[in-house]
């Protein structure tokens, strides 16, 4: 068992033409994870996160006429519950790894409508320093997600699948942990 921290770049793949298009952003979290050896320098790994993002670019007219309302200074916020399960290959003495795996995602509700899952494929390698491990993961989601953005008569919708860039850090609380 030990801790988890991140930081991640996002850019969502943009999917609509005429909705609002989100912009990159950086976003953050934290969690615990519990890692289990399956044999030898193999070892199965799994957690839960908490992820937050705010996003507040957005390509304000793309569709609509000159003169339409904007999105200017809206704020589209995005609170995560995620659960990674991924299994880690070590290699050259544990010194380095790769990760593959999966995280199951769950987007809290502000009290806007958002979608309630998401499945993140995950690839990424890593090394540590000491029992400090670090790694740069790409994660991509397949799933179209959408939410409706400034409801009311000037509503603008938006349509995006997952990717970001993460760098993670995690380090056992035991020294079991791999």
């Amino acid at each position: 068992m030990g801790i988890a921290v991140e930081g991640f770049h996002s850019a969502p793949e943009n999917i609509s033409f005429y909705g609002a298009q989100m912009d990159k952003e950086f976003g953050g979290g934290a969690g615990v994870f519990l890692s289990a050896n399956i044999w030898k320098s193999l070892s199965a790994n799994t957690g839960i996160n908490y992820r937050f993002i705010t996003y507040d670019e957005f390509d304000k007219n793309v569709g609509y006429p000159v003169g339409y309302p904007t999105l200017d200074g809206y704020i589209y916020k995005q609170n995560y519950l995620t659960v990674p399960v991924n299994l880690r290959g070590s290699f050259f003495k544990n010194w380095m790894f790769v990760e593959p795996g999966i995280e199951l995602t769950w987007i809290m509700d502000n009290g806007d409508k958002k979608p309630k899952n998401e499945m993140l494929w995950k690839i990424g390698a890593g090394s540590k320093i000491g029992k400090l491990n670090y790694s740069l993961n790409y994660l991509w989601g397949t799933k179209e997600q959408s939410d409706i953005l400034n409801p009311g008569p000037d509503f603008r919708v938006i349509v995006y699948k997952s990717r970001m860039l993460q760098l993670k850090v995690t380090y056992p609380l035991w020294s079991k942990c791999k």
